[in-house]
C-alpha cells in the first residue's frame, strides 16, 4: 500500500470528510478545547474555544486561518499544514464550481419524433401505382402523403459537473505553476520551483495569501524587529497583524502590506518597543478593575489574548486594536491614534471608562467570554 492510500487526507473530497480529520487531530493531540486556544495563541494565531467548537460541531468548510491555528496548536508539521491548506482550498473550488454549475439555467427540450420504418416490401396500390398513395396506418402519416426517413437528433452530450470542474482545477494548476516561475511567490503544498534566496525574484508588494522565502524573509525581519510572528513562509492573518503593527509604530500607512519601503524599515535598525507580559496585564488588570477582576481578565483574554498588539481585521476592512479592541472609529472619537491604542496601560484605563458607564461589561462581545 502507498502512502497516498494510507493518508486519509487524500481521501478527503467533502467538507464533512474535511472537518471529520480535524476532529480526529484534535481527538488524537488529547487537548482540551481551552489548552488548544492557548497554544495556539502562544504560537501567534486566534482561536477561541467557541470558535474552535463551532468548527469541529458543523460539516461545512471552516475558515483557513482557523484550520491553520488548531493544526499548529496539535503540533502539526509546517508541510502538513500547507498539505490541509491545499485541500481545503481544493475543495472550496469544486463546491464554487458546483454552485456555478446547478445555478445555470439548463434548457429542456421534448424528445425528438420517431421516424415511421418503412415496410421491407411494400404492397404496390390497386391501380400499380407507388406506394406514395398509401393510407395512415401504413405509413404514420395522412393519406396522399409521402413520408421519408428522418434522421433523428442526438441530444448534446456535456460532461458532469466534477468532469468539468477538475479539468478547470488542472488548467488553473498549470497556470499557477507558470505564475509561480515568474512572480516568485508559492502557495502552501505547491512544489517548491523558486530560487530559496530571498534577494531575486520576489514581487513588489508582499500581502496576505502569498507564500515562498520572500515571505519568510519578512517574517524573520518582523522577528528581529520585535514582534512574534511565526516564521513558516505563509503570510496568514498573524503576519498581517504584526505588520499592520510595525507600521503603525513606525508611522507608515497601516496597509498590512509590505513594499519597498516598509521593507527598507525592517531592514534598518527600527524596533517595536516591547510590551507587557501577560502577568503584567493580569495584575493590572485586578487592580483597575476591583468589582469584577476575574471578569476583567477572562474578557481581555476572550477579545484579544491577552495580546496587547493584536489587530483584527473585519469584513469591511476595518480594524480593532489592543487588549480591549477599540475599532477605528473609536479612536477617531477618542482622539487617540493606533500607537497609543496598542499601548496595555491605555487600553485598560480606556475600558474602565467605558465600564463605569454602565457598572459592567456589556459594552464588548465575545462569544467565548463566560
Amino acid at each position: 500500500m502507498d502512502d497516498a492510500a494510507r493518508d486519509p487526507l487524500t481521501q478527503v473530497a467533502t467538507a464533512g470528510e474535511y472537518v471529520a480529520l480535524l476532529r480526529d487531530v484534535r481527538r488524537r493531540s488529547g487537548l482540551t478545547y481551552r489548552e488548544i486556544t492557548k497554544l495556539a495563541s502562544a504560537a501567534g494565531h486566534w482561536l477561541p474555544p467557541s470558535t474552535l467548537a463551532t468548527m469541529l460541531g458543523r460539516t461545512t468548510l471552516p475558515r483557513e486561518r482557523t484550520v491553520v491555528a488548531l493544526l499548529v496548536a496539535c503540533g502539526t508539521t509546517p508541510a502538513d499544514v500547507r498539505r490541509w491548506v491545499e485541500t481545503r482550498r481544493n475543495i472550496e473550488a469544486c463546491l464554487g464550481e458546483r454552485d456555478r454549475w446547478e445555478n445555470q439555467a439548463v434548457p429542456t427540450t421534448a424528445s425528438p419524433p420517431v421516424a415511421p420504418r418503412p415496410a421491407a416490401n411494400p404492397e404496390p396500390a390497386a391501380d400499380g401505382g407507388p406506394a406514395a398513395n398509401l393510407g395512415p396506418a401504413a405509413n404514420g402519416g395522412p393519406a396522399g402523403t409521402v413520408v421519408g426517413p428522418v434522421r433523428p437528433m442526438l441530444p448534446r452530450v456535456t460532461a458532469p459537473w466534477p468532469t468539468r470542474s477538475w479539468l478547470r482545477l488542472a488548467v488553473l494548476a498549470v497556470l499557477g505553476v507558470l505564475t509561480v516561475g515568474a512572480s516568485g511567490v508559492l502557495l502552501p503544498g505547491a512544489a517548491a520551483t523558486v530560487d530559496s534566496s530571498p534577494s531575486g525574484g520576489c514581487p513588489l508588494i508582499l500581502r496576505q495569501g502569498m507564500y515562498g522565502p520572500c515571505v519568510l524573509h519578512l517574517q524573520e525581519r518582523l522577528v528581529a524587529g520585535g514582534l512574534d510572528v511565526p516564521v513558516d513562509g505563509w503570510f496568514g492573518p498573524d503576519t498581517t497583524s504584526r505588520l499592520i503593527v510595525f507600521q503603525a509604530f513606525g508611522g507608515l500607512p497601516a496597509s498590512g502590506t509590505a513594499d519597498g519601503r516598509v521593507l527598507d524599515e525592517l531592514s534598518g535598525a527600527a524596533k517595536v518597543p516591547p510590551t507587557w507580559t501577560e502577568d503584567q496585564i493580569g495584575k493590572e488588570l485586578r487592580r483597575v478593575f476591583p468589582e469584577d477582576p476575574g471578569g476583567a481578565v477572562q474578557l481581555a483574554r476572550c477579545l484579544s489574548g491577552l495580546d496587547p498588539y493584536r489587530v483584527e481585521i473585519a469584513g469591511d476592512g476595518s480594524r480593532r486594536w489592543g487588549l480591549f479592541q477599540f475599532s477605528d472609529m473609536e479612536l477617531s472619537r477618542l482622539g487617540v491614534d493606533r500607537r497609543t491604542a496598542l499601548d496595555p496601560g491605555w487600553s485598560i484605563g480606556a475600558a474602565r471608562i467605558v465600564w463605569s458607564r454602565t457598572g459592567d461589561f456589556g459594552h464588548w462581545h465575545c462569544t467565548a467570554w463566560r
